[in-house]
């Protein structure tokens, strides 16, 4: 060794650079393999290894060398060398030991400084340990980063952008705040309208399952059961109210029906005539709310549909099937057994307004338009010279809402709700109800041609609410002066006989 004393490594730098960029385990690997190298032989190549990991220079290596050589004279001797570069190295490993911890623990703490500004979400590398540290306190996103500071190598912001950032920053958590504070108030409004809806729905449902069906014959034209009847019937007991309302005054009983279905299966394989008419019924029945699937071929409800329509026309072959006459079984099906809505369909079919229709009586069908085209001007004035002008007769749209009751131009809720106030109105609520449809779209309807406003009206957007179809029928007037609807179709029927 030098007369100076053991060679220190740390001062030149070499080990230092050598340690700061390994871990503590890798330090720790590093101190026993020179210890181990040391120890393990003191030829010349060991000290030369030894050399090589301490960065020693060459002039160091040849004095060590010549040292070494020097004690070469005696046993005695070189043991005491050996002692002495054993006790230099033992004291440069503990001087290197502990200046190395020193410098680790200043970086650990500055590390560990710097994880209390992370966000969670960041994971941050922790040097002295080889592994990632989760951050919890607070909460990370995107966003987050505007708050930490630009790398070393990237010109840091100046006080005005970094404050303009920061305000920028809160102006976005503000809003998100706002956002999410305007979302949370409209979802607990809408919980809350919803659990009054449903405590009201079920009120209503125990009036009529407790108090109007049981006391058919007397609550039924009070005016309390007809404030209920108007918006609307529950679903739960909307089929009873039906059989109810519609009545069967033509004594049409299960077996009936049965027996009618048996003789349409015999009819259809012996006429021909019968079989086209059943391949209509077949079309008809997949184009019959093809959005529900049921009706569809192999549907639940495809067999069903065709043996109440089978059945009907082998009931009425005067009649026979008309296309729309599927839509009406159908929502009669949705909402009874199989036998109630062949029951129903029979008794409806005998009503006045849907039997000139279906068996298309030209002199009683001219008398419902003309009814009908008086009581659009008088309501609808505008509108209706509209219509004048653009060639918009009521025949062009008016037809396909009776031939279905509107079930095919609009969405099955609606309808519903439209067939509750029919069975308990008649004929006169299908005008009512059409004058009401053009009076919600009036605004619409003064903007199209005859071709749009005829597209519209035969299928009526699913935006159409309840609320505002009820809102304008109920302003609709059914009579003129002292001329009130029966009146009127009375005078119109009377002028189209004298006329023939």
């Amino acid at each position: 060794m030098n007369d100076s004393g053991p060679i220190n490594p740390l001062d030149n730098g070499c080990l230092s650079y050598y340690f700061d960029d390994l871990s503590i385990s890798d330090q720790e690997t590093v101190a026993e393999d020179v210890t181990y190298t040391i120890d393990s032989d003191d030829s010349s190549c060991s000290r030369t290894a030894c050399s090589s990991i301490f960065g020693s220079g060459p002039d160091e290596l040849e004095s060590e060398a010549a040292l070494h050589s020097s004690c070469s004279g005696s046993i005695s001797k070189s043991n005491e060398c050996l002692i002495d570069i054993d006790s230099s190295i033992d004291s440069t490993s503990l001087n290197i030991g502990k200046r190395t911890e020193d410098c680790l623990v200043s970086i650990s703490g500055t590390l560990k400084s710097n994880q209390k500004k992370n966000y969670v979400g960041v994971k941050s590398f922790d040097c002295t340990s080889n592994t990632t540290v989760d951050n919890k306190e607070k909460v990370a996103g995107s966003t987050a980063l505007i708050l930490n500071c630009r790398p070393v190598e990237i010109p840091a912001k100046s006080i005005s952008e970094q404050l303009e950032h920061e305000r920028l920053y809160e102006e976005i958590l503000q809003n998100v705040k706002k956002k999410k504070s305007e979302e949370a108030k409209k979802q607990k409004e809408n919980l809350k309208q919803k659990l009054k809806n449903e405590q009201r729905l079920t009120y209503i449902t125990q009036i009529w399952t407790q108090e109007i069906i049981p006391n058919w014959n007397q609550m039924s034209q009070t005016k309390r059961c007809h404030n209920l009847w108007w918006n609307g019937l529950p679903s739960s007991v909307r089929g009873k109210v039906w059989c109810l309302a519609i009545g069967n005054d033509l004594i049409i009983n299960e077996e009936l029906y049965k027996s009618c279905v048996t003789n349409s299966l015999s009819k259809f394989n012996d006429s021909e005539g019968s079989m086209h008419c059943l391949e209509y019924i077949h079309l008809d029945i997949t184009r019959t709310f093809p959005h529900l699937g049921i009706f569809q071929q192999n549907g639940p409800y495809f067999e069903v549909l065709k043996r109440i329509l089978s059945a009907y026309v082998s009931l009425r072959p005067d009649i026979g099937y008309v296309q729309g006459m599927c839509f009406i079984a159908a929502i009669l099906l949705l909402n009874m057994e199989e036998v109630d809505a062949f029951i129903c369909l029979v008794n409806l079919m005998e009503s006045p307004c849907l039997n000139a229709f279906y068996t298309v009586n030209q002199h009683l069908m001219m008398s419902y338009f003309s009814t009908y085209n008086d009581l659009l001007k008088f309501n609808l004035k505008k509108l209706n010279n509209h219509f004048n002008q653009i060639g918009l007769t009521s025949e062009m749209y008016l037809v396909d809402w009776i031939y279905s009751v509107f079930a095919k131009s609009m969405n099955l809720e609606l309808s519903s709700i439209i067939w509750d106030n029919f069975v308990k109105d008649k004929d006169q609520f299908l005008f009512r109800a059409a004058l009401g449809i053009l009076r919600s779209n009036e605004s619409l309807l003064m903007e199209m041609d005859s071709i749009a406003c005829a597209q519209y009206l035969t299928k009526l957007p699913e935006s159409f609410t309840s609320s505002a179809l009820l809102k304008s029928t109920a302003s609709i007037r059914m009579s003129i002066g002292k001329q009130s609807f029966s009146n009127l179709l009375i005078y119109h029927q009377e002028k189209y006989a004298q006329n023939s």
